[in-house]
């Protein structure tokens, strides 16, 4: 290997404060500061790229076209296990094109990048970072995993790939609409969305975006995580849910068995009667036309008294997907009442509703609704026969319009209130004071209630008894 040429003056580049070499197209050296030797090799060397490890003359002559084409080029070698990043670029002196290349050490750069990779590597979430045109610039494992692309596939693509309709159409503009007008939708708040995958499969996912700023570019880093292990896991806990609602229906019935057999023997009796009054007076030579007529209409009144009490235990106790309505606060609360009643009356106790006027109708499954209001008038029942009703014998059922748009509905009862022990637990599942209670029918309201994104909870009455209540907000299928 031979010294470097000293034919030509350099002489300017030798308070260049970094490692700087000169040489020919073929990679031969005509200059090195004295830098370079400091820092780089002190022993004269014929080519510079034997400074470095394994550059073949292959690479020399593609820096060199680059160079010719673009005005300039950079590459990383390595020394010794260490990374340097030559710059290099061609220039005439004393008619004749040279290369010029500066050198500078990226060891802790490339550590630090290694680092990184490799987070984003085994992140276990889906990790894509864009520029602020929208194009994907980094694909991680996960999100290969995910999505089923290749980092391949997508680096260089637009990110609405990655999104369903409408999304896809829109989402150059929503990112143009951010950058003029700085106002955010989702960056800073994560969300659920749906994403489709390269089958088309679509699928749940959180999504969470931040925004960094590299040399004057915006980019934005979106975390995403599949959600449809969750969503399956919540389906079937919604499944579970009303399967034991469903149950609690029924033991609610079951537990009515004496009161509702009463309540359709009335009827079915009156029936009865006004049949055998009609077929009496169709026997006799001088019918009374008039009187058959009334006993008729009043058969007909019984049997639709009949059907209508059948009908609303069969709503009830019938178990099905939750369906949601607009419905009248007011007319559930009166249904219900007819409803329970007779429970009510076998055990000589008065069920009087204190309707507030004009509430404003919720969305909501009336069903689910009727059954945590009739498990609270159960309760209130159950209370107040424990002591034998001495406080007296009325169950008052309570609506209101209270502040932020909340519909309360309210049970108070006249029992022995709730005691210290129980305030902790009388939400809690398989908890229950009565002796052949499953314990499950606050839980399961309470459950209701949340669904509907509503509070429950209860109070002791100044005087005798307890209150159990629940709100029910005002949702955006509200009227």
């Amino acid at each position: 290997m031979g010294a470097p040429h000293e034919t030509m003056n350099f002489s300017p580049y030798d308070n260049v404060p970094i490692p700087l070499f000169i040489a020919d197209h073929a990679g031969r050296l005509e200059y090195v500061n004295t830098v370079w030797q400091e820092l780089i090799c002190p022993d004269p060397l014929e080519l510079w790229s034997d400074a470095f490890d394994a550059i073949t003359p292959e690479r020399i002559e593609h820096i060199w076209d680059n160079c010719v084409a673009l005005g300039g080029c950079t590459e990383t070698f390595l020394r010794h296990t260490e990374a340097y990043e030559v710059s290099c670029r061609v220039f005439n002196h004393a008619q004749k094109t040279m290369l010029l290349g500066t050198v500078v050490n990226v060891t802790n750069q490339h550590r630090m990048s290694a680092e990184s990779n490799a987070i984003l590597e085994t992140a276990v979430d889906g990790i894509v970072i864009i520029d602020q045109d929208g194009t994907i610039e980094t694909f991680n494992r996960a999100a290969a995993e995910l999505f089923g692309y290749s980092p391949e596939e997508v680096i260089g693509q637009p990110v609405s790939l990655l999104m369903p309709e409408p999304y896809r159409s829109t989402h150059h503009n929503f990112i143009q609409h951010y950058l003029t007008s700085g106002l955010p939708k989702i960056i800073g708040i994560g969300r659920e969305l749906q994403a489709i995958d390269k089958n088309g499969r679509l699928f749940p996912m959180y999504l969470a975006v931040s925004e960094i700023s590299l040399e004057g570019r915006k980019r934005f880093t979106g975390i995403i995580r599949d959600l449809t292990g969750q969503h399956a896991a919540r389906e079937a806990l919604t499944e579970h849910r009303q399967r034991l609602a469903h149950v609690d229906r029924l033991s609610s019935m079951g537990e009515m068995t004496a009161s509702i057999a009463h309540e359709i023997n009335q009827p079915l009796t009156a029936i009865s009667i006004y049949a055998q009054t009609g077929i009496n007076l169709l026997q006799r030579r001088d019918t009374d036309l008039a009187k058959l007529q009334s006993a008729l209409d009043k058969l007909n009144t019984q049997s639709l008294r009949a059907g209508s009490i059948i009908e609303r235990i069969q709503r009830f106790a019938r178990g099905q997907e939750s369906q949601r309505e607009h419905i009248d606060v007011n007319e559930l609360v009166m249904d219900l009442i007819k409803l329970s009643e007779s429970d009510a009356r076998l055990h000589n106790i008065e069920i009087v509703p204190d309707l507030g006027k004009g509430l404003p109708k919720r969305f909501a499954d009336p069903i689910q609704i009727q059954q945590v209001v009739l498990n609270l008038i159960r309760n209130a029942i159950d209370a107040m026969t424990e002591i034998d009703c001495r406080h007296g014998r009325t169950i008052t059922i309570h609506t209101h319009l209270l502040p932020g748009h909340l519909v309360e509905i309210a049970v108070s009862d006249l029992g022995p209130g709730v005691t210290e022990e129980q305030r902790a637990l009388i939400f809690a599942p398989f908890h229950t004071t009565k002796r052949e209670g499953m314990g499950m029918g606050l839980s399961i309201c309470r459950s209701i209630i949340s669904e509907h994104g509503g509070t429950m909870g209860f109070h002791n009455n100044d005087g005798v008894g307890a209150t159990f209540y629940f709100q029910m907000p005002r949702v955006n299928n509200d009227e």
